[in-house]
């Protein structure tokens, strides 16, 4: 689902990814770890679009995804999260949930401004959607 090929990140003269080759299957959980330093976050940077890599290829579903921008990178199905894990202290996990659908939602800012009944049935899809988390 997820394969990077030679993936190389330098800043300058430093390497901060040197060559890393990744395969993630679909429907795979799996966890990156190392020390500070060791270039985790750089590698997400890469995958989501926020750097394009000095060498190598993002692969997702089999389409290169090297070099686009973040916002396209998410219309391909990849989206990232932080390790702050308050981000929206007042809202309930379904809405924290609900809030990750923002991209793929339809409704125009003045069907959310009035609250029309378009508005209403797309928040209980998403609602939905967000309750059924993982999907099937």
């Amino acid at each position: 689902m997820l394969t990077l090929r030679g993936i190389t990140m330098a800043f300058g003269g430093l390497k901060a990814l040197d060559g890393v080759d990744l395969e993630i299957g679909e429907r795979s959980i799996v966890g990156l770890i190392g020390p500070n330093g060791a270039g985790k976050t750089t590698l997400f940077n890469v995958v989501t679009g926020v750097y394009e890599p000095t060498e190598g290829v993002v692969e997702f579903g089999g389409d290169d995804l090297t070099g686009r921008l973040p916002h396209r990178i998410v219309e391909a199905g990849i989206a990232r999260t932080f390790q702050n894990i308050r981000l929206f202290r007042n809202m309930t996990a379904l809405e924290n949930v609900m809030v990750g659908r923002h991209c793929r939602t339809g409704a125009e800012i003045s069907a959310a401004l009035l609250r029309t009944p378009a508005f209403h049935e797309e928040e209980a899809d998403i609602a939905a959607a967000a309750r059924r988390w993982p999907p099937a």
